[in-house]
């Protein structure tokens, strides 16, 4: 399972209305990362794969690969409009370890938009 926050609802549904996207939904990706922590992808797309999990928020629609899902489970999906931090966050609820730091949770940010055409 992964938490969308109201912020990141509101910027998918807006992303889906400015992209002339109806009835699409947002691919959320992560692959492993090396010290700055996993990397991440989002797209729009239309219909999920085979095997995806698939979370439906509002009238949003959420597709996760299962490999992803092991990294994201858990995860808080956030957005900010401050121009210091704009763009969309996760917040992974397991411990991961980093070269400065064995503990605490892990925090990263994809910055702009977020969305592959």
């Amino acid at each position: 399972m992964i938490i969308l926050t109201r912020a990141a609802i509101g910027a998918i549904e807006t992303a889906i209305r400015e992209n002339e996207k109806p009835g699409y939904g947002v691919r959320v990706a992560a692959e492993p990362g090396g010290c700055s922590g996993p990397k991440y992808s989002m797209r729009l797309e239309k219909n999920p794969e085979d095997g995806d999990v698939v979370l439906e928020i509002r009238d949003v629609r959420v597709f996760v690969d299962e490999a992803s899902m092991n990294i994201l489970g858990g995860a808080t999906m956030d957005f900010s409009n401050d121009a210091d931090n704009y763009g969309f966050s996760f917040q992974l609820q397991q411990e991961a370890q980093s070269c400065n730091s064995g503990e605490g949770a892990h925090s990263c940010n994809c910055r702009g938009s977020g969305f592959a055409q």
